[in-house]
């Protein structure tokens, strides 16, 4: 009786193990923040953006932002690597909006610049207003460079995406093992009876 109890709490014990540290992991989502140029602004003068970029504590080799500015105040003129990029392309997507698809050769984790864009203004009157916002990208939708003269970056899967295939096939071994332990206990215990009634008759 001790065997068999001593061999549960083991077959319990290592599933608990397994689950722990092959069970997926919730990833956190990537942030951005846009710093805007401090003092006063005048027409015909170049102010430049900065795109920094927060992991949230992954690596990521490969990531998309998008800025809108308004036309009727800026122009675009150019954008730069950050610290946290290697290389960023720009694709022009008409009507004020751009989409920064930024690359890490060596993979970039922590909180740094994404890219620095640079734009002239072109303000007819003094005003204030919101010169430019950061909006998100849908993952599908990734349209090709426009002739931005930046470095071309080597496409790189995204990060997360073997993780996540790991994760999946961690789990079904976790279940597969879970259901032999199960079985293999439940056959123990289909054996064991009989021989418990065939010593209390021999007592009799």
């Amino acid at each position: 009786m001790y065997i068999k109890m001593s061999l549960k709490k083991i077959v319990i014990l290592f599933l608990l193990f397994i689950c722990l540290f092959v069970w997926p992991k919730k990833t956190e989502a990537l942030r951005y923040s846009l710093i805007a140029p401090s003092g006063t602004l005048e027409r015909g003068q170049d102010i430049q953006f900065t795109i920094n970029i927060n992991t949230e504590g992954t690596t990521v080799t490969t990531q998309q932002i998008g800025l809108t500015y308004e036309t009727q105040y800026l122009q675009y003129v150019s954008t730069t690597p950050g610290t946290a990029m290697n290389s960023v392309i720009v694709a022009d997507q008409g009507g004020g909006k751009l989409l920064f698809t930024g690359t890490s050769t060596n993979g970039f984790s922590g909180t740094d610049s994404f890219a620095i864009v640079t734009l002239k203004i072109i303000a007819q009157s003094s005003g204030s207003s919101q010169l430019c916002t950061l909006w998100a990208p849908t993952p599908t939708a990734t349209p090709a460079p426009t002739g931005i003269p930046l470095p071309q970056p080597t496409a790189l899967p995204r990060t997360g995406s073997f993780n996540k295939m790991f994760g999946i096939s961690a789990l079904a071994f976790t279940f597969v093992l879970g259901a032999i332990g199960i079985y293999y206990l439940n056959q123990e215990s289909k054996y064991e009876k009989p021989k418990r009634k065939k010593v209390l008759n021999s007592k009799h």
